[in-house]
């Protein structure tokens, strides 16, 4: 929530907002549904809101971290943050407040462990709740690689895990480690550095984007954008008005409205036809003429046609799509499994996926069975029937 992004081009975010409004929309509608709030699982838990309350429930429905508390966040490394009366600490899995409630903000572990913010400074505490790395930071970025980026007089720089500088802060603006290296930038000009502190990659470049898969995104002073490698070669030439990481061998890439797909030598793969394309997600890619969605593998080969009115990416293997108000699931062969009856869906996590129908709220497994939660949380049993 701190860390420095990028900001796609207007186009980009435009598209976003198309591919994802009606999600946000089927938030807003499932909180007035019931008083029952519910949100995926991770890590076998599921966040609940209850009347204006937050705890979470596990797989088998049970109530596992009461709702009594004012706001969290999902489970990481095994600890979920919570506030209570403004102030935020960490319970196991099992509810269990493990660290005090101390603090004005804090976030998620990460290489177990967690920023916090006192005031208006920032540190580093472990699972205990042990002070690691004191409150002396203007800001800070969660450890990734075994590094993080601190702020400190407006200026960025890297320390360890021991609270030693790798870098002195210098740099305006930065991005956490990725492969090795991160994006860092001075007066405008973005490189990369190592975790040494090397400046591997000069500040040569008007904007530049975390390595993935091997590669980075960077902006020319020809305002495009093409793929560096760790050599800083330009492996894909600077020629596009927009571009998206590299994922499962493939980039989104975009010139004026229209996008297509590359692969990792430049080549085309999906030709620049559609107004907006999702990227590789389970080998399967989202894409929209018109305002209407539909589903392509990574070669651009069409599994379903463009007919529905939204789609998110495929997880653990299903895809929601909906259309005329209805949610269902299609799987990779474009056939709807679950047929779209709901009116309201989210993706599937840890076999699972959110579903609502008639004002009712609950869960739905890949074989179709359902469970719904209304005014009360089921007992253990009932949820563990999706297991059956």
């Amino acid at each position: 929530m701190n860390s420095f992004q990028n900001n796609l081009h207007k186009s980009l975010l435009i598209g976003f907002v198309l591919f994802t409004s009606q999600v946000f929309a089927q938030e807003v509608k499932n909180k007035t549904a019931s008083n029952i709030n519910l949100n995926d699982f991770q890590s076998g838990l599921a966040r609940i809101e209850k009347n204006n309350k937050v705890g979470f429930i596990n797989n088998k429905g049970s109530e596992v971290v009461s709702a009594k508390y004012d706001n969290a966040f999902d489970l990481s490394e095994g600890l979920a943050a919570m506030e209570t009366n403004g102030k935020w600490g960490f319970v196991d899995k099992t509810g269990k407040e493990l660290i005090d409630f101390d603090y004005d903000e804090v976030q998620n572990f990460s290489e177990s462990l967690a920023a916090v913010r006192v005031g208006n400074k920032w540190g580093f505490i472990d699972k205990r709740g042990s002070t690691k790395i004191g409150l002396d930071y203007d800001n800070v970025l969660s450890f990734k690689e075994g590094l993080a980026f601190v702020k400190q007089n407006g200026k960025w720089g890297v320390i360890d895990i021991k609270n030693k500088f790798v870098i002195n802060p210098k740099f305006d603006r930065v991005e956490s480690f990725s492969e090795g290296l991160a994006s860092v930038s001075i007066e405008g000009k973005f490189g990369f550095i190592d975790k040494k502190g090397n400046q591997v990659i000069p500040l040569a470049y008007k904007s530049a984007r975390s390595f993935s898969e091997g590669f980075a995104a960077v902006k020319t002073e020809s305002k495009k954008w093409g793929f560096i490698n760790v050599n800083n070669k330009m492996v894909v030439p600077d020629s596009f008005d927009e571009v998206d990481n590299f994922a499962e061998g493939t980039a989104v890439v975009r010139n004026k409205r229209k996008w297509g797909v590359i692969g990792q030598s430049g080549n085309e793969i999906i030709p620049q036809k559609y107004d907006f394309i999702a990227g590789a997600s389970e080998g399967m890619m989202v894409v929209v003429v018109e305002n209407k969605f539909g589903i392509v593998d990574k070669t651009g080969r069409e599994i379903s046609a463009i007919q529905y009115d939204n789609i998110l990416g495929f997880s653990e293997g299903m895809a929601r799509v909906s259309l005329n108000g209805k949610y269902g699931f299609v799987d990779k062969n474009g056939l709807e499994i679950i047929p779209l009856t709901y009116d309201e869906a989210y993706s599937f996590s840890d076999g699972m996926a959110r579903i609502s129908i008639f004002g009712k709220n609950g869960y739905i497994n890949k074989k179709g069975k359902e469970i719904f939660i209304e005014n009360q949380l089921y007992n253990k049993s009932e949820l563990s029937k999706l297991d059956q």
